[in-house]
């Protein structure tokens, strides 16, 4: 009886610690699937801001106008395709500013697309925003996926 007794606490201590385990590389594959999403999306995110700028200094074929270019190089980026990704993946407060940090690099595309530049007050206004507003956004990912808030800004 002690023998069955201790081979029924043993199998059920061994099947414990498997869930426990299981349950544990469950939980780092979803935590580094979602931070791969995080991760494409600031790079889109980097890049199109990237290549806008570049649009912004006339960097783009003669034959293309400056609307037809700044909009390319914000689809070209798959800036929408990683958006959806967050979209459907991340938390909603993560959401929320993720999606406004692509509502202010929009602004600045349009901006962009309208001629406006560097050193036109409303352009640096907008680049100011989505500064903020992409600071904001590495401030969620990292509370959502554990990390403390950085107290120091990283330039765009």
């Amino acid at each position: 009886m002690s023998t069955a007794l201790g081979a029924v606490v043993g199998l059920g201590s061994a099947l414990l610690s498997d869930r426990v385990r299981w349950g544990r590389e469950r939980d780092e594959r979803q935590s580094g699937a979602q931070r791969d999403i995080y991760v494409a999306y600031l790079t889109a995110l980097h890049d199109a801001n990237q290549a806008l700028r570049l649009v912004s200094l006339g960097h783009h074929p003669a034959e293309v106008s400056r609307d037809v270019a700044a909009r390319e190089t914000f689809r070209d980026a798959g800036l929408v395709q990683a958006r959806e990704c967050i979209v459907l993946t991340a938390s909603e407060p993560v959401v929320q500013v993720a999606e406004a940090a692509f509502s202010a690099l929009r602004a600045l595309r349009n901006r962009i697309a309208q001629g406006q530049g560097g050193r036109s007050p409303g352009y640096e206004a907008d680049l100011t925003h989505y500064d903020d507003s992409l600071q904001a956004l590495r401030n969620a990912v990292r509370k959502d996926l554990h990390a403390d808030a950085l107290t120091f800004r990283i330039p765009i």
